[in-house]
């Protein structure tokens, strides 16, 4: 039986990006139970800035595996032993009344172990021995929920009300001008319809072309549009190839962090890429997405929220396979065309532009 009055929370959640994501919405939901709790978050570092914009946490904590495995290079075993004991020390001395695993792995449930508040929680399906380390085994009604939805039934197990979905991304004023000055620097057209094209994933099979995108980019700035590309520093070279009409899109890859892109994506009218944090992010936020999928399954690891597309070809063999490194000649990207793409497009500009027709004359 939980305790109603515990006064300290530990969510566990580590990576990656579009993971925690995912996750977020449980922050609100066991704030909305525990009001005056402390509700902290362990992550690592890459998603701990949209992470430590969640309004409804206390802190936001990073595991620092990331540089603890550059110390054992740098600095020896025997210095990054004494470092990694230190941080648990540390996290012990926090004294948690609950910890709840969301990520259901070994180096999760190995945290929450080492860190040993009065119960540990975590999912009963989790992989890699992870719930060996749990007090509290939660199951869950259905093996194949959306990560959304599998999270909040997670922290459901806590007594919280998971009905509504808050991902508690919270943009600063700070944040919001140095975007503003971001789109002053780039000359982004304000008066145009802003086109998000996100081409890059961390699967390789994930990918959509790249050609396709400049001729997705390419219609949509003839059709009166402003396109705006976005990802990773290392996505900003080949993103650089595109030679579009230079007053009608913006090479945005590798010019912003994570807050930064949660207020680009704030401020753009359609998002359009693959099954990546940038693209869970996107939904996030409200934007309406078209998300071009092969090898991940919609179900469970599609853009979340109504007004989104999944542009996936079902009628493959191969489709939803989960491999990293495609080995059927990339068939379930290949068979997404770049007409398909603008139709559901237009489809989804043209009911915007209806419907601020409405607002107008309302």
């Amino acid at each position: 039986m939980l305790d109603d009055k515990a006064d300290k929370i530990l969510i566990i959640r580590l990576s990656a990006i579009g993971d925690v994501i995912h996750s977020l919405p449980t922050a609100y939901a066991i704030r909305q139970k525990y009001p005056n709790a402390q509700i902290d978050w362990l992550v690592e570092d890459k998603a701990f800035p949209l992470v430590n914009m969640n309004p409804y946490l206390d802190n936001a904590i990073i595991l620092p595996r990331k540089k603890w495995k550059k110390e054992i290079k740098d600095k020896g075993i025997i210095h990054t032993i004494k470092e990694f004991w230190s941080f648990y020390k540390m996290m012990r001395n926090k004294n948690y009344d609950i910890s709840l695993d969301l990520h259901g792995l070994f180096k999760s449930s190995f945290s929450a172990f080492l860190i040993k508040a009065d119960l540990r929680m975590g999912p009963a399906d989790g992989r890699e021995l992870s719930q060996f380390f749990y007090q509290a085994k939660i199951d869950l009604k259905d093996s194949k929920l959306h990560k959304v939805e599998r999270s909040l039934q997670l922290a459901g197990a806590l007594g919280a009300n998971t009905e509504l979905v808050n991902y508690g991304l919270k943009i600063t004023p700070v944040v919001k001008s140095r975007v503003s000055r971001l789109f002053e620097m780039e000359k982004i057209n304000h008066n145009k319809r802003l086109i998000i094209l996100n081409p890059f994933t961390t699967w390789e099979s994930k990918n959509w072309f790249l050609e396709r995108y400049f001729g997705l980019a390419d219609e949509l700035i003839e059709e009166g549009h402003y396109v705006i590309f976005t990802g990773s520093n290392s996505d900003k070279e080949a993103i650089e190839k595109y030679d579009g009409k230079k007053d009608s899109y913006s090479n945005l890859a590798g010019k912003t962090d994570l807050q930064e892109l949660t207020e680009i994506y704030n401020r753009a009218d359609l998002y359009i890429g693959g099954d990546t944090g940038p693209t869970h992010l996107a939904a996030a936020v409200g934007l309406k997405v078209i998300a071009l999928m092969g090898p991940t399954d919609p179900d469970t690891h599609g853009p979340y929220g109504e007004g989104h597309t999944v542009i996936q070809d079902n009628s493959l063999k191969c489709i939803r396979c989960w491999d990293e490194q495609c080995s059927r000649n990339m068939q379930c990207m290949k068979s997404i065309t770049v007409n398909q793409v603008m139709r559901i497009a237009r489809k989804k500009l043209d009911k915007m532009k209806l419907e601020d027709g409405v607002n107008e004359s309302n």
